[in-house]
């Protein structure tokens, strides 16, 4: 009868207590990952609120800049002569914006063109505003500009926008019987033509004959 010899107990060697080291941290790892994580949470939060000051911000209000005691002062003598502000110098000086400048200003566009429209209609002839009107909606900026006349006198700008505003409503409104420029010498059309009267237009003699056939 065989007898089984006791087995001898096996020594443990590093590598045996370094497997068991790896396997104790890998069980406190997986003993509550949710406390992990929300530890991590909560640093994150203490972080940010520890970035945010104690009290609420005071909200800016706005505050438009001071406006000097000259540009005041010219503000109310714009008004009070009724031009933008940009003309008062020149209309305490000359008493009225000349056309050079204003149509210098109609020419450049932008404020410029809105503030000098803004004038040529208080000085233009009173006819020709709904003409200034239509070029301002269409944008015919150009044929207003052909109105300036280079001229010391100002009232030959004048009589070129009212020949402008005489074209513009012949064009609202032809007629067939409209003579050219040259047959009146105003191009306005024959409606200011007298219309012929009187026994110089009848084509009959007194007693009902034909002229130059008298019995």
């Amino acid at each position: 009868m065989n007898m089984k010899t006791p087995s001898r107990k096996r020594r443990r060697t590093c590598y045996d207590r370094l497997r068991a080291r790896m396997i104790t941290a890998r069980r406190a790892r997986r003993v509550n990952p949710a406390a992990s994580a929300a530890a991590q949470l909560l640093a994150i939060f203490a972080g940010m609120v520890g970035r945010m000051p104690l009290t609420p911000p005071t909200p800016v209000r706005y505050a438009a800049p001071s406006v000097s005691p000259a540009w005041a002062e010219r503000k109310q003598l714009a008004q009070r002569l009724g031009v933008p502000a940009r003309y008062v110098e020149i209309t305490m000086a000359r008493g009225e914006v000349p056309y050079s400048v204003l149509f210098h200003h109609i020419r450049g566009g932008g404020a410029l063109r809105r503030d000098a429209m803004r004038v040529l209609r208080a000085r233009a002839p009173e006819a020709s505003i709904d003409w200034l009107d239509h070029v301002e909606v269409t944008d015919r900026w150009s044929d207003l500009l052909l109105c300036f006349v280079r001229s010391e006198y100002e009232e030959d700008t004048d009589i070129k926008l009212l020949k402008s505003t005489i074209a513009w409503l012949d064009t609202l409104s032809p007629r067939r019987d409209t003579v050219g420029p040259a047959e009146t010498g105003t191009g306005m059309g024959s409606g200011l033509a007298p219309s012929p009267s009187g026994k110089d237009s009848d084509p009959t003699n007194d007693d009902g004959a034909p002229k130059g056939r008298r019995p």
